[in-house]
Formats: C-alpha cells, structure tokens, sequence
C-alpha cells in the first residue's frame, strides 16, 4: 500500500491553488451582458468599415490567423483593442456561427422619421421599406439585406412586437445593417400619414379580391412598399391604408412565401428596367 506523504500544508496548498484556478476560469468566462456582439468575418469587417464604434475585438487562439487578417491589420490601424481568446469564450459569447471572431460594438443607433426623410432626396425611384410587425430576426436580417442591395433607402419598424437590431440581425444582413437606416416608429398609420404628406405612395403586399400582380408594382412614383407579419401578413389597418395591394401569384400547394424571400422578389421588381 502506497503511503501518502502528503502534509496538512501541501494539501491546503492544492485547495486553494484549484480555487484560483476555478475563479480565473470563471472571470475568462464571464460575459460583458451590457455590451452588444456582432460575430462572423464579413459583419465584423463591414461594422469596422462602415465606422462603427468597437470597444473590443476577440479572436479565437490557435485559429488559421491568414483568414482573420485584414480584419487584425485594419483593428491595428484603428487602434481597436484586440485580444486571443480559448474557443469557448466566444460560444458562451454568441449563438451565431462566429467563425473564430467577435467585436464588442456600441448599441445600434436607430434613426428618426424626420431625420432620414429630411436628408432624402425623394423622388419617383425613391423606395422605403415598412415592415408590418416582422418578428423572426432572421427575416428582418436578410430582409435589410435585400432592401440595401436593392437600393431602398431606409427600413421603417415598429418600436413594439417586432424583431428588433441584434446580433442575429446583424449576422442574417451580412453587414447590410451598417449601410442602412432602420427606423422604430410608435405608429405605422402615423408614419404612413407623415410619408403621404412628404408625396409617398403606399404599397402593400397581400393576396386580396381587388390585389394586382406584383409585375404591375409602381415605379413612377415614390414609393413605401409594406410587407407583412410572417404569420398574419398586414394588419387591415394597414391594408386599408394603402394606396395599391399587390401579390405574389402561387401556383404550387403552397400559398404562401417566406417573408424574406416575398420581400426580396417585391423590391427587385420594383427597380427592373422594361425592356
């Protein structure tokens, strides 16, 4: 039988070494609640770009550094703080498919009504964008992605029962997000009122007695298309505030598309040229 030659010293010695050992590993685990995270190579990229405030940027260790380069230099030539930290850390960080980074951001600034239509040269191919109480924060991401590359100049939402800017947002956008104004509203109706008076039409989105096809959208006027709830589509306050309804034709079983991807199909329609 081995004997333990162990002192009451060398044992109280270990204990609290494992103490310091479990306080330093839950201080690395520990996560800043209070500031917002963006996760993945290109939001990151376009936030640095786009100049976003960073506070922190966080690079897994041990990852192929070649593919987080310009990331690093352009964190370097800005002075952003850059720090190597285990795996871990950025999972407990984020649910999104980091990619062996993460940036502690300022909070998303959302712009003001008044602010966005009194800088906005509106004319005929002007296009905004109101959504209708869109709740899936993937949807709204790649929605704002759509509407960026198809040159709307604005998404408009509402402060309530609504998906609102997060990381999942900003992930779903690809970076889309730092280049496009989203506006919260208390009211859509107040916001439809203030858009018609500033010479907005009002289109919706919805398969209805008197709809038309989306092939007919208007592209001769300004124009704030609305797509609608994922589940409910456009609330009939909505729908009755609109000056044209128009619909996606469904020839399959299905009677209904993604909201993203209607969104999608809807704003590109809009900006087709006619041959």
């Amino acid at each position: 039988m081995r004997r333990n030659n162990k002192t009451n010293r060398d044992f109280k010695e270990e204990r609290l070494k494992r103490k310091v050992k479990e306080k330093n590993y839950f201080e690395e685990e520990t996560i800043d609640t209070d500031k917002e995270v963006i996760a993945g190579r290109n939001s990151i990229l376009e936030a640095i770009n786009a100049g976003r405030e960073i506070n922190k940027i966080l690079f897994q260790e041990g990852i192929e550094k070649g593919r987080l380069k310009t990331i690093f230099n352009i964190a370097n030539e800005k002075k952003i703080v850059c720090q190597e930290v285990p795996k871990r850390k950025l999972d407990n960080a984020t649910s999104e498919r980091h990619q062996g980074v993460i940036a502690y951001v300022a909070p998303y600034k959302y712009y003001e009504l008044d602010e966005v239509l009194n800088n906005l040269e509106i004319s005929k191919e002007t296009t905004l964008l109101i959504l209708d109480h869109i709740e899936d924060p993937h949807n709204l991401g790649a929605i704002i992605r759509s509407a960026e590359a198809s040159g709307v100049k604005a998404v408009i939402i509402p402060k309530r029962r609504a998906a609102v800017v997060s990381q999942t947002v900003v992930k779903a956008s690809a970076g889309a997000i730092e280049y496009m104004p989203v506006i919260r509203v208390g009211n859509l109706l107040d916001t439809i009122g203030k858009l018609k008076e500033k010479g907005f039409w009002i289109a919706g989105t919805s398969l209805t007695a008197k709809s038309e096809n989306y092939t007919k959208i208007a592209k001769d006027v300004p124009l704030a298309i609305v797509i609608g709830n994922e589940g409910e589509g456009m609330s009939s306050t909505v729908t009755n505030a609109c000056d044209f309804i128009y619909h996606l034709p469904m020839l399959g079983k299905t009677q209904s598309l993604n909201a993203s991807v209607a969104a999608g199909i809807v704003m590109y329609e809009r900006i087709k040229i006619e041959q």
